[in-house]
């Protein structure tokens, strides 16, 4: 089941007026802090939990969008939680070369959030974010719906970005679960 598949079409965040109708969902897409933060000011206690973490081949899409030539990456999957409600899930793609050096603690977060070390850390760069529909079909939309227990009723969003650590790319997606909206 994992890593589970992700949209293919992608739309920059300033196409946002054409695709998102929602002014409070609008603003979790195009929020530039930390989901973690965001979710912890919610209220409820706040925690990770990892779903799964695999060294995998990285997509040709993928490779070029970050720029790289590493065939491999880490992926790795988690749910972030107000409670035992699971609010977002996210996927990090990794290349090899990102996770060497310094960098290499970030395989080695289990169920730390990958927030707290990227925007704690002034050598972390964010480039613009993309977002997409999940498709209640889809292998996500299917995911959230059947394991999570999360029926999509509403339009499902995912973001996406390229950080880079140290001038070490990777790849953070994040998609706003359902429950997060109740």
């Amino acid at each position: 089941m994992f890593p589970i598949n992700l949209p293919n079409l992608w739309y920059s965040s300033d196409q946002k007026e054409q695709n998102i109708n929602d002014i409070n969902v609008e603003s979790w897409i195009c929020s530039d802090t930390s989901l973690t933060v965001k979710i912890k000011e919610l209220g409820t206690a706040f925690s990770v939990e990892l779903l799964s973490q695999v060294n995998q081949v990285i997509s040709t899409d993928i490779k070029t969008l970050l720029s790289i030539n590493d065939d491999n990456g880490l992926f790795r999957e988690v749910l972030l939680k107000q409670g035992t409600k699971p609010l977002v899930y996210a996927q990090t793609i990794m290349p090899n070369s990102t996770i060497t050096g310094t960098e290499s603690m970030l395989s080695a977060l289990g169920d730390q959030s990958l927030g707290q070390v990227l925007f704690q850390s002034p050598q972390a760069i964010r480039s613009n974010i993309e977002f997409s529909l999940v498709e209640p079909n889809s292998q996500l939309g299917q995911y959230i719906e059947q394991q999570l227990q999360q029926p999509i009723q509403d339009t499902c969003y995912i973001r996406r970005s390229v950080f880079h650590l140290n001038g070490k790319p990777l790849l953070v997606c994040e998609c706003f679960l359902p429950e997060l909206f109740k």
